[in-house]
Formats: structure tokens, C-alpha cells, sequence
């Protein structure tokens, strides 16, 4: 994983992220719930993959000088997307009303 920019990719990112996570994501679990349901949850991993490969162009196409974050190939993204979920289900089950 290739993260450059000290604060300033933390800012954006999770600028850039919450605001995926509070569009884009319930659109996506909308249409997505069947098979969410077919495959007893796993499918929320290709959600979150779809959600995490989104800001990394968001990202990129920001073009901000001295930011870059790139996850460097699919093993990488995998595990990514992995801790991704892992973070979101403990915030939706421990902060969530």
C-alpha cells in the first residue's frame, strides 16, 4: 500500500471517505441488499471494496500535490478491504443507535 502525504491524506481521505460512507454506501447496500441476503452478509465485503477502490481514485483525481495513496495490487486491496469491514462492523455494532 502507497500512502504519501502525511496529514494532509488523512484530512482528504477521510474527508473523501465519510462522505462515500454516507452517500454512496447506503445506495449501494440498497441495491445490493439481495444478495447481501443471498450470501448471508459477505457480499457487504464487496461493498466496502467498491467504497475503498472509489477513494482511491477520488483520491488521484484530487491531484493534490504531495498526496497519493494507491493500495499496490490485489492481495494488498484484499486485505484492505478485509480491515475495512472489520472497522465498520465494530463501529456500527459498538456506535451505532
Amino acid at each position: 500500500m502507497l500512502a504519501k502525504g502525511g496529514w494532509q491524506l488523512y484530512l482528504v481521505g477521510g474527508v473523501v471517505l465519510g462522505l462515500l460512507n454516507t452517500f454512496v454506501r447506503p445506495i449501494l447496500k440498497l441495491f445490493g441488499f439481495p444478495f447481501v441476503i443471498v450470501t448471508f452478509g459477505a457480499f457487504i465485503l464487496v461493498i466496502n471494496g467498491v467504497i475503498l477502490a472509489l477513494l482511491e481514485r477520488i483520491i488521484l483525481a484530487l491531484n493534490i500535490s504531495g498526496v497519493q495513496f494507491s493500495t499496490g495490487g490485489f492481495v494488498n486491496f484484499a486485505i484492505a478491504v478485509v480491515i475495512f469491514t472489520v472497522f465498520n462492523t465494530i463501529y456500527g455494532v459498538f456506535f451505532k443507535k
